[in-house]
């Protein structure tokens, strides 16, 4: 770890001055000028209880609406398909080029071990902060991914529901806990969203591509939660080793991430393995091979 350390105080406590007696609007924090202190108040006192009820509602939805779906025609939504996934997509990337900078610039003060222990300036920064904000806040709106599904008939995979449901509100818990870790999962996210997405707009425009290239995402995807149970427990390990006592992320965080990353790679490694290794027989039938394809595509839009 570089001996000058990223911060001798945390710029955290001097940003969390102010109380607010009143609540905090979506549009305050979200047009207004970046305060952490309007922010976390928003998140703790609004937008979490909110929450609670939206992933209630979407859990209803999962199991209702292909119910309600089954019987019927399935919505012709090619367009507004291809629309959301590239307006995600360009979305993560305009955030991973704003964001990029300023994580390597925690890094060149701190080193690895200073950019998973201490926050330096990332949710005081009027851009860093505000974009890590953004990227919390756009988990909400990735849940339409699954009304996509359900109105045209798609299968709703626990996989899919379960890493939706439980980043958008496990995201929260970690942002107003000010998990300094969390920058290098934003980050990785943001880029393997950029192409995910980038990639589901191409289909659902109807533009195919080689077997190969949804392999390689599902791939990246592997690899970002790889990366996520390292950092996680590059974290545990220093405290187990008291290899730094004043480090800010906190063991409580480190743990739940653990926990909830192993279930992420555990679930996308057993369905890399369904779709690619176990369906990829040599001597399958073309037509079976053509099958599956398309239902793959289907699971991950």
């Amino acid at each position: 770890y570089s001996s000058s350390r990223m911060a001798t105080a945390d710029p955290i406590e001097a940003a969390l001055s102010e109380s607010f007696s009143t609540p905090v609007t979506y549009s305050e924090v979200l047009f207004g000028e970046w305060q952490l202190d309007k922010t976390i108040h928003f998140m703790e006192h609004t937008h979490l209880p909110n929450s609670i009820v939206v992933t209630a509602v979407y859990l209803v939805m999962v199991f209702i609406g292909p119910k309600i779906m089954e019987n019927r025609k399935a919505f012709n939504l090619r367009l507004a398909l291809t629309v959301w996934n590239i307006t995600l997509s360009i979305y993560s990337a305009i955030s991973f080029i704003l964001l990029y900078p300023y994580v390597m610039q925690s890094y060149e003060k701190g080193g690895m071990i200073g950019t998973l222990c201490y926050n330096d300036d990332l949710y005081t920064n009027k851009v860093s902060g505000y974009v890590t904000w953004l990227f919390i806040m756009s988990k909400g709106p990735e849940l339409i991914d699954t009304v996509f599904l359900i109105l045209r008939n798609r299968p709703v995979i626990f996989m899919h529901w379960y890493h939706h449901s439980v980043t958008f509100l496990l995201g929260q818990l970690f942002f107003t806990e000010f998990v300094p870790w969390a920058r290098w999962g934003i980050l990785i996210n943001l880029m393997v969203h950029t192409v995910m997405y980038f990639y589901y707009g191409l289909r659902a425009y109807g533009i195919k591509t080689e077997r190969w290239v949804s392999k390689m995402i599902t791939c990246t995807q592997i690899i970002q939660f790889i990366s996520g149970f390292y950092f996680a427990g590059r974290v545990g390990y220093m405290y187990i080793t008291n290899e730094l006592d004043d480090c800010q992320a906190k063991v409580q965080k480190m743990s739940q991430g653990c926990v909830v990353i192993f279930t992420y790679l555990y679930l996308f490694c057993d369905y890399f393995y369904r779709t690619y290794v176990k369906n990829d027989s040599p001597t399958r039938p073309k037509q079976l091979e053509k099958s599956t394809a398309e239902k793959e595509v289907k699971k991950d839009q």
